[in-house]
């Protein structure tokens, strides 16, 4: 058992080094790159096939958009999200989450889309036709509308002989936005038309990321498949294409994401693809192509979203959106948990609390399972003197002094590994809460006592010496087998130490949950220990 015991830990402390690795720093500011004087081209490729837009592209810069100027855009916002979109192209140049800040000094807008010196992130939609190419809406004019919904923006332009026609509504409060683009026609002659919608970025991971190791890259939901990671790698092996009726199509990041959402009753064509010249990766979508009839109307609806991983507002916008918060192949824990947190904080107000809550719910149901396991240690502890006594009577004969071990385990009902158990039911829980906190967004920049943000490590380091001091109790109150390897057993003593050192680096939040379950832990043992001594008295 001792050694079991000792390759157990072993084991949680490679398990947490690991995550260490994959916790970010903390993030930079972040800075805008735009001005009056400030170009940048987002896109160096016309397009030679209607149906294989995103991938077929022909570098003809005639048939290309013109290079974005981020100074002549029109902002639209809400109470959470402003959005400033390109007058010219209809391109959505920037978003900033109002709500969520780049850190918590600067109180700055957390920016999502937008050009920085680190990097390159837009959304577009529009329509494409094979001899004009990019077909420029060209917005002269912005209007607002409150309707009782929320808010509706209005955007209109002509260009090409047609009349164009942005319709944004936003709601008061969210992230999202529901674009219908409709173009009606002035020319002499029939004008077949595409509708398309893209998101282009660059592969390097925002500085919001530090050293993450989220997952980075498109996701494409399709009834092949409704939550498919395509990386960048596998798009350089080879462009994605796939049809489907509805679907989504999403660059997703450590808590955030954009993602274009189409009519759930349209077939969409799904395309990824790189970019060599530009070195940088477009997703999206086609529909149908159309036939646009002189003084006739098209039109067609999409959502745009840009915003954090929240579960339940994605799942509002199209229920496979929320897959996009990843807990993992644990996420069977990891959606509970995360519903338990969210009651907690609903009721206490208090991110932090609402951790203390979700220990305490896990270790109650966890209850029947660990108490037989406690009452087999408590067993131990008081039967450790006969264990002594066997040991010392049979000397050297180690076969022999085993084999009266087991039967005194057998007759009193002792389970010698029962101490491992513990040990065993809370990794899961304790590996499914580190990719909920890894997922949750909530938690980011959320104060909890002396703690300024649970996903940071603790500043003071009080989270991790207490856990080490919690550690060498629970340590006193495990019995040590009489037949223990002196070696080891001085090992262990010095475990403690070692975990506080590596929680120091851990998010807060994590050494949290396992600080409160640790002293749950602790009030258990004690608890059946005293039982049994009182039953045997």
């Amino acid at each position: 058992m001792d050694i079991i015991k000792a390759v157990l830990i072993f084991c949680i402390a490679g398990a947490l080094y690991y995550l260490l690795l994959q916790w970010p720093d903390e993030p930079e500011s972040t800075k805008l790159v735009g001005g009056e004087e400030s170009k940048q081209s987002f896109f160096k490729e016309g397009i030679s096939d209607s149906e294989d837009l995103l991938l077929s592209m022909d570098p003809d810069p005639e048939r290309s958009p013109p290079p974005t100027v981020i100074g002549r855009v029109f902002s639209i916002e809400n109470d959470d999200t402003k959005v400033s979109i390109e007058a010219l192209t209809g391109r959505v140049v920037s978003s900033f989450l109002k709500q969520i800040y780049t850190d918590q000094v600067s109180g700055q807008p957390l920016l999502i889309l937008g050009s920085t010196e680190r990097n390159l992130y837009f959304a577009n939609s529009g329509y494409f036709n094979r001899e004009l190419g990019y077909i420029n809406p060209n917005y002269t004019n912005l209007k607002r509308v409150d309707v009782p919904e929320g808010l509706r923006y209005v955007l209109t332009g002509e260009s090409n002989n047609m009349v164009f026609r942005r319709t944004i509504n936003m709601k008061r409060s969210g992230h999202s936005l529901e674009i219908t683009e409709a173009v009606t026609s002035k020319q002499d002659k029939p004008l077949e038309i595409t509708p398309y919608v893209v998101i282009e970025r660059d592969s390097s991971p925002p500085q919001e990321d530090g050293l993450a190791m989220t997952y980075l890259g498109p996701v494409f939901s399709t009834e092949k498949d409704v939550y498919q990671k395509y990386d960048f790698g596998d798009i350089n092996s080879a462009p994605y294409r796939e049809k489907s009726k509805g679907g989504w199509v999403a660059f997703i990041q450590h808590y955030f994401l954009s993602a274009w959402i189409p009519a759930q009753e349209k077939e969409s064509f799904y395309q990824g693809r790189w970019s060599n010249s530009s070195n940088r990766y477009t997703v999206g979508y086609t529909l149908k192509d159309e036939v646009l009839l002189p003084g006739g109307s098209l039109s067609h609806t999409n959502v745009l979203y840009v915003g954090p991983k929240y579960p339940y507002e994605l799942a509002e916008i199209q229920e496979n959106l929320s897959l996009t918060v990843d807990y993992g192949f644990l996420w069977w824990l990891g959606k509970p948990m995360y519903w338990f947190l969210s009651i907690g904080n609903e009721l206490f107000k208090s991110w932090g609390l609402a951790i203390v809550f979700l220990t305490v719910v896990l270790k109650f149901l966890l209850w029947p399972l660990s108490a037989k396991a406690y009452r087999s240690m408590g067993k131990m502890r008081e039967f450790g003197p006969e264990l002594q006594s066997i040991q010392a009577r049979y000397g050297n004969d180690k076969q022999k002094s085993a084999q009266e071990m087991m039967d005194l385990y057998k007759r009193e009902g002792i389970n010698p590994l029962g101490g491992c158990l513990p040990m065993l039911l809370q990794m899961p829980f304790f590996l499914a809460f580190y990719w909920v906190l890894m997922e949750t967004v909530e938690l980011r920049h959320s104060p909890f006592l002396w703690i300024d943000d649970l996903s940071a490590k603790d500043p003071y380091f009080i989270l991790p010496i207490l856990n080490g001091v919690g550690m060498y109790l629970s340590q006193m109150l495990t019995p040590t087998p009489p037949n223990a390897d002196p070696l080891q057993a001085q090992m262990m003593k010095y475990f403690p130490v070692v975990f506080a050192v590596i929680f120091a680096w851990f998010p807060s939040g994590l050494v949290l949950y396992w600080l409160v379950n640790m002293f749950l832990q602790i009030g258990q043992q004690w608890w059946y220990g005293r039982s049994t001594q009182n039953q045997r008295s």
